[in-house]
């Protein structure tokens, strides 16, 4: 059994004089929480995590990718646990009076049981059976089956349940009774008692299943008066007399809380407490080695929905190092490492599917969505400052995985030093009209506008200020001279009649300030019907044969047609860009791009779309490339990329340029096998580059392929895989939930961000996982019949 349950309701002292102490504040923004998490589990291998939230979203998240793979609707009541059963294909829900047994993949309930008795507690064995505990009685279920196997009459008023991981016995706790209680050891095949521990409240199995952690209750003398004190004690099975005191309360410690959940990691035995964070003890040498610091989040079980604040599991095993734990009882988990005695990572979730890792020293990977909802607080001022403030900076694909395979010590984010050299930034006003305050609001029937902004803080640690007009960049000054910044601007009615503006400067720290908003009402003419600009490159055909691909003129076509053919019901007009094999050049695409520039309004859609190669420079200032025909060389020939091929930069400047506010760019960007180790050295720095564009443009991004993986070609789809799942959800498949006709750049990232992986996986055995980088409005794409 490789993640183990331990449940005791008692008193335990989480504070010492002597142990590490964390200090790092992550938080959220609780108003732009979707829905709070009730419940968390991993599987045995560490790959998959899943969350169950308030609002009956069950959550399935592949952990080392950081997508979402599967959203399952439930009902429920009073949620005690979830749990993966042994073999990783079904997750356990344990409520006050039901349990269900679901096959996450498919969606379909195999068991689904009412009790008239109140369920207590509840653990699966090696071999795949689940014990439910009732105040008296314990059901023993074959989750192969979804058959009762018999029920094993305690009546002893149960807490807990354990399967030993080794042999076929089960731990029974009755609920504490101080120096009274007793705990059981039954054969869970035959039912039979097979030992009972007197004046000992049992905890859990050590890993090896021979030996047992206890926590004892003893009288003591301190100062002249009696006291009982919790002892915690390491108790070999086979021998009575073995027994090795890990841990005792002697220093009465105000600070208490309720031991909900623990796990023994390498010498570490970890325990969580009433969601009042977590301890850490050495198992060998004894005494506390490391604790958690109380949250503004901290919360009682009963707060969360926990209708018994001791039955919820929060710790499980990520690998042999690192166990993930939910100590506070809310939407963030911890990530804690034995050989480093810290936590070293957490892990947050909603139910809306945004998901992030987040390091101590400030890294971050998971959705654009997700960094906005997260905040790292001060320790000695009110201060804070989002995770999406130090994205440019922080941004690491695949961070988990990263993290899992690491044993360097993480230093940590010093947020207090990084929240004072935080530049500030305000808005003073728009056409001469003086703005108050954030979230001021003005109205003008002027569609040319002049937005002043004034930097607050030492202009020389100031590298650049951006202006956002409906989350796209209009403006940008690098390195600012002066305090006082001039902006044109242009007003639109293309989402209505409010422009939202946001000015932001980054510090050279690389941290973004505050975000500062107003909102403009634009009542002037109304803008003209809008058109789509649709920009499609396509090349099979490479001045090198050896870079060659089979179906980018295929995916380039089909997209083009699609996405024309349902754009017709949205747009006035749709102009087709199209470039073809030796057609693009840079030269070529530029002068295309620039013809967009030329004549779209802001009420317009640019929409580029790239079936080639992808790739990232080596030396200096690196940048992301999409490759044209003519050049010959991926690697090793930066100068040639610079003169030949298209950077992420360059096109950061040509979107800026670009005056339609809807812009989206989709790169089905793959590599050829002669290039393939090459990606994988390079696959992360790419994925990095893609996302701080889409950010700092305000612009839509979807690609193909995410770090150490490269796009899929089949001959059997005609297609790459990216690209057919693209067809498919243009043409109606993407348009869940409310079904409207419509399908909106959303709606068909989630699409495709669920179902590559699954055509992948299909047809080459293993998933590969595109990424969307979205930091601009939903807007939608087409209406398909």
């Amino acid at each position: 059994m490789k993640a183990i349950l331990w449940v005791l309701p008692l008193l335990v002292s989480i504070t010492s004089f002597s142990q590490v102490v964390d200090k790092v504040r992550l938080e959220y923004y609780e108003e732009k929480l979707s829905s709070p998490q009730y419940g968390m589990s991993v599987s045995h291998d560490g790959k998959l995590g899943a969350f169950l939230f308030e609002s009956g979203k069950l959550n399935i998240f592949n952990l080392q990718h950081s997508r979402q793979i599967k959203s399952i609707d439930l009902e429920f009541n009073e949620i005690g646990e979830i749990r993966f059963s042994n073999d990783d294909s079904q997750i356990i829900v344990i409520e006050r009076s039901r349990i269900r047994v679901l096959d996450w993949n498919t969606g379909e309930t195999k068991l689904d049981e009412k009790s008239n008795e109140e369920i207590i507690c509840g653990d699966i064995s090696i071999d795949n059976k689940l014990a439910v505990g009732s105040v008296d009685n314990i059901n023993i279920w074959d989750l192969s089956t979804s058959k009762l196997l018999r029920t094993i009459p305690i009546k002893q008023n149960i807490a807990t349940v354990f399967f030993s991981p080794a042999g076929k016995q089960m731990l029974i706790n009755p609920r504490v009774n101080m120096l009274g209680s007793k705990t059981f050891i039954y054969n869970y095949e035959t039912g039979e008692l097979v030992r009972t521990l007197n004046k000992g409240f049992l905890g859990t199995y050590n890993p090896a299943g021979d030996k047992i952690f206890v926590h004892r209750f003893r009288k003591v003398k301190i100062k002249r008066s009696s006291a009982i004190i919790p002892v915690l004690y390491e108790l070999s099975l086979s021998d009575d007399n073995d027994s090795h005191v890990i841990y005792s309360d002697l220093e009465k410690s105000s600070d208490v809380g309720t031991i909900m959940s623990s796990l023994q990691v390498d010498e570490k035995l970890v325990g969580t407490a009433g969601y009042r964070g977590f301890t850490v003890y050495d198992v060998p040498n004894g005494g506390k080695v490391f604790t958690t610091k109380k949250t503004k989040r901290e919360r009682s079980a009963s707060a969360m929905g926990l209708y018994k604040n001791y039955n919820a599991k929060a710790i499980y095993k990520l690998d042999d190092d690192k166990v993930l734990i939910n100590a506070y009882g809310d939407n963030i988990n911890q990530i804690y490492s034995a050989s480093q005695n810290e936590i070293v990572g957490y892990l947050f979730a909603d139910s809306d599917g945004d998901f992030a890792t987040i390091t101590r020293d400030g890294r971050f990977d998971g959705s654009a969505q997700a960094s906005e909802k997260l905040y790292w607080s001060a320790r000695n001022s009110s201060r804070k400052t989002s995770v999406a403030s130090t994205f440019s900076r922080g941004f690491t694909p695949n961070l988990l995985a990263s993290l899992l395979n690491s044993k360097t010590a993480i230093e940590e984010f010093d947020i207090d030093t990084e929240i004072a050299s935080i530049p500030e930034i305000k808005i003073k006003s728009f056409n001469q009209d003086k703005v108050s305050g954030q979230n001021a609001e003005l109205t003008t029937s002027q569609k040319a506008g002049n937005l002043n902004v004034e930097i607050a803080t030492d202009i020389s640690q100031v590298s650049q200020v951006r202006v956002f007009q409906n989350n796209k960049l209009v403006a940008i000054a690098e390195n600012p001279k002066q305090t006082e910044l001039s902006f044109d601007v242009s007003l639109s009615n293309s989402f209505g009649e409010p422009n939202y503006f946001y000015v932001t400067a980054t510090g050279k720290a690389g941290i973004d300030s505050e975000k500062q908003t107003m909102t403009v009402n634009y009542t002037g003419k109304t803008d003209a019907k809008p058109k789509l600009y649709l920009v499609t490159v396509g090349i099979n055909e490479y001045r090198n044969p050896k870079y060659n691909l089979n179906y980018a003129l295929a995916d380039a076509d089909a997209f083009e047609s699609t996405l024309a053919q349902g754009a017709t019901g949205v747009f006035e007009h749709v102009k087709r860009i199209t470039l073809r094999n030796s057609q693009f050049t840079k030269t070529g695409l530029l002068n295309a791009l620039k013809s967009v520039q030329d004549e779209s309004n802001e009420q317009d859609m640019l929409i580029f779309y790239y079936a080639g190669h992808g790739v990232m420079s080596q030396a200096g200032q690196t940048d992301f490339y999409i490759v044209p025909h003519d050049v010959t060389q991926l690697y090793g020939r930066d100068d040639m990329l610079t003169e030949k091929a298209l950077s992420a930069t360059e096109l950061k400047e040509i979107s800026r340029k670009i005056n339609a506010q809807k812009q989206v760019f989709i790169l089905d960007a793959c590599q050829s096998a002669a290039a393939l180790d090459a990606v994988t050295r390079r696959g992360v720095a790419e994925e990095r580059a893609i996302a701080q564009l889409a950010r700092s443009t305000g612009t839509f991004w979807i690609t193909a392929t995410g770090s150490e993986q490269f796009a899929t070609e089949f001959e059997s789809l005609g297609h790459g895989v990216f690209t057919y799942a693209l067809i498919e959800g243009l043409q109606g498949k993407a348009d869940g939930g409310n079904p409207d006709n419509k399908i909106t750049v959303r709606e068909l990232n989630a699409y495709i961000e669920s179902r590559v992986p699954e055509l992948a996986e299909e047809y080459k055995g293993t998933p590969q996982f595109p990424s969307g980088y979205s930091f601009g409005n939903d807007f939608p794409l087409v209406i398909y019949d």
